[in-house]
């Protein structure tokens, strides 16, 4: 434990933890960028995202994930410590840190097990992607009830993170691969503002 404090102490030194969020953010978004100018024949209403794992540019699209996964960790860790000052919302925001955890560990998976059409790495691909939702979620409930709490933020950062959750339910009773899309763009619409508030704001 206190190696792995030592290493996050060590990479906020190197960069405000609110960097890595946007870093987090820009190399998703690269990396998809890449990976849809390689399948020219990917259709956004008939092809599920993660098409794009196991079409031309699979290889980066999977390698964006899994960066971007990795990259978000130290990220929700410093987006938690903001919280800290608040006493009364220390197990909540102990729990918020835990599932986004949770959730970025699941997201780099996904890339590791891209939708092939092979039964064993097919069925650890959806179970991953069913973690990432269902952490993102629970995070998005946790965060945003911390940030109404905080007087640091706007509520509309609250809204924003409710607006989420409700994307993401609406996803995962409709299963099309436009609502797939919209979760991806809320979530990175999320991470990228409350980011770069902190990094402007100094939290």
């Amino acid at each position: 434990m206190e190696k792995y404090n030592s290493f996050i102490e060590k990479l906020y030194r190197f960069a405000r933890g609110s960097v890595y969020g946007i870093l987090s953010v820009a190399i998703g978004l690269l990396f998809n960028t890449i990976a849809l100018l390689l399948s020219p024949n990917y259709n956004f209403l008939l092809d599920m995202i993660s098409e794009l794992g196991v079409g031309p540019g699979g290889f980066f699209f999977n390698l964006g994930l899994v960066l971007a996964g990795i990259l978000a960790i130290p990220f929700f860790i410093y987006f938690g410590r903001v919280f800290r000052s608040d006493n009364n919302y220390d197990s909540l925001e102990k729990s918020a840190v835990i599932i986004s955890i949770i959730s970025c560990i699941s997201f780099s998976l996904i890339g590791c097990f891209p939708a092939i059409q092979n039964n064993v790495i097919l069925f650890f691909h959806v179970i991953f992607a069913l973690i990432n939702w269902i952490c993102e979620i629970l995070y998005l409930t946790l965060f945003s009830i911390l940030i109404l709490k905080n007087s640091k933020f706007s509520k509309l950062q609250a809204f924003h993170g409710f607006i989420g959750i409700g994307v993401i339910l609406f996803n995962l009773f409709t299963w099309w691969p436009i609502t797939e899309w919209a979760v991806t763009f809320i979530i990175t619409s999320w991470i990228l503002v409350n980011a770069i508030y902190m990094f402007y704001k100094k939290l």
